[in-house]
């Protein structure tokens, strides 16, 4: 996902962007040039080419993520590695459909005022103690983050937290462990949902897609609500502890400013979203009792959307207008469909299965550790890139590794996929870290020291909870 420009944030200078360019074209190119390496398949060592230069260019951004993230409908049918059909159909793949009626659904929220609404509400039970209030702040940005991204969840609490601090005096480490909070439960709630964070969706339709096995709205919240639970309880015991002072102080009050009552677009939008997380969760009962209705999530969400269209607000407006939508993050649909479709590459062509074979070496490893070691190299690198292509790169390779292994590969690839969400550390890991860097109480170094043990922390969570619930969740 895109990074907003952040203070003290590093830009690519001209020369390392031609620098970048000039060696991702290098590398689409010279697979093309040269003959395969001997046990590699033609196809797969020309993917290779691509799917590093797609790592480069997501790694440095020369160009847009979004463009990058396009590379596979240009490269791969002239390169001979798949044709156009192949690769452009995870463009169209239904949980994209989900992501997208479900980004709808977080404009016409936002449209409302309603997640504002709920902030403050939820804020206002917390008292003046300073670890309830903390408490507050993650809980209210990490259920916004099950339905709305975790950008805007940050967003809308940030304020709410920064009125908060700016209410007090002399409690600088209770102003930092608050927008750290802020950031940390937009990351973990986006976990706990299938719409929260691409990660989640790139794993449930490379499963559906691999394997035939359906990740819907209430199988994925089965596993993801427990596991951002536990890595929310525990992060902010980690930041009770990184600020000792917010143990027995009593804070001023920030969040009570008075409210208008409920707007009838916010009372419209609430039904809608009540019944949509509702369809979400009981469509394997409603299936049952109608055995013949089609339901998916992604088409109950594409309906709410459409409803939000054509139900009036009250004002003269409807719910949701086009200029509103327009303003939806549709780059990430873009990387989105770019990154299932490089996990498509990877698999077809080869690569993935000769890339699982390379890995004999760790074939005495526990399983867990081997896990654990591939999970820590997707939070560490994805401190510095998209947390969307490290999923797309290696959730097919950890498939064919679970395969060579005889492992379950679901098990094996579930904790991985929680990892690519873990990052805590730096300011360009996450968009809701940069958010808060911007706060003059949150710098470089207090991110890095609260951070640095969370992503550990997010790893054995990862890992541990991922690797035992999956049988139990996904059989």
């Amino acid at each position: 996902m895109a990074i907003p420009p952040c203070r003290n944030q590093r830009v690519p200078t001209m020369t390392a962007r031609t620098l970048s360019l000039s060696a991702g074209l290098l590398l689409l190119v010279i697979p093309v040039l040269l003959p395969a390496p001997e046990a590699i398949p033609e196809a797969g060592w020309r993917a290779s080419g691509l799917a590093l230069a797609m790592v480069l260019w997501w790694l440095t951004e020369p160009v847009p993520l979004a463009a990058t993230a396009l590379l596979p409908l240009a490269v791969a049918p002239l390169a001979g590695i798949a044709p156009l059909e192949t690769v452009a159909r995870p463009f169209s793949e239904p949980i994209v459909f989900l992501f997208l009626g479900g980004f709808l659904l977080a404009k016409a929220i936002e449209k409302s005022g309603l997640h504002e609404r709920l902030a403050y509400s939820l804020l206002g039970i917390a008292g003046q103690n300073p670890a309830r209030v903390l408490a507050a702040i993650m809980g209210t940005t990490a259920f916004l983050s099950l339905w709305i991204s975790n950008t805007a969840s940050a967003m809308v609490v940030a304020p709410v937290a920064a009125a908060i601090a700016g209410a007090q005096s002399g409690t600088r480490a209770f102003s930092t462990a608050l927008m750290l909070g802020v950031a940390y439960g937009a990351t973990i709630g986006g976990m706990g949902s299938l719409i929260g964070t691409p990660p989640n969706a790139i794993f449930a339709s490379f499963v559906g897609q691999t394997y035939g096995i359906e990740i819907g709205f209430a199988r994925w919240a089965a596993i993801g609500v427990p596991v951002a639970l536990v890595l929310l309880v525990v992060t902010w015991g980690s930041l009770v502890v990184f600020s000792p002072g917010l143990r027995g102080a009593e804070i001023k009050a920030g969040s009570d400013r008075a409210r208008p009552p409920m707007s009838t677009a916010e009372k419209r939008v609430a039904l809608v979203a009540g019944l949509t997380a509702g369809a979400w969760l009981t469509r394997p009962l409603i299936e049952l009792v109608f055995p013949g209705l089609a339901l998916s999530d992604a088409g109950i969400a594409i309906a709410a959307a459409l409803v939000l269209f054509m139900l009036p607000s009250g004002d003269g407006g409807r719910l949701l207008d086009w200029p509103t939508a327009a303003t939806l993050r549709w780059d990430v649909l873009i990387l989105f469909g770019g990154g299932l479709a490089l996990a498509t590459i990877l698999e077809t062509s080869g690569l993935a299965a000769w890339l699982a074979g390379t890995v004999d070496a760790f074939s005495a490893l526990p399983i867990l550790l081997l896990l654990g070691l591939i999970a820590a190299m997707i939070v560490y690198v994805g401190e510095l890139a998209s947390n969307t292509a490290m999923a797309a790169i290696f959730l097919p390779i950890a498939g064919a590794i679970a395969m060579s292994l005889g492992a379950e590969p679901v098990q094996f690839m579930l904790p991985l996929a929680f990892a690519a969400s873990v990052g805590f550390m730096l300011p360009v890991a996450t968009p809701p870290n940069a958010i808060v860097f911007s706060h003059e109480t949150v710098t470089r170094g207090n991110m890095l020291r609260a951070g640095a043990p969370l992503d550990v922390i997010g790893i054995v969570v990862a890992v541990g909870l991922g690797y035992l619930m999956a049988p139990i969740v996904f059989g």
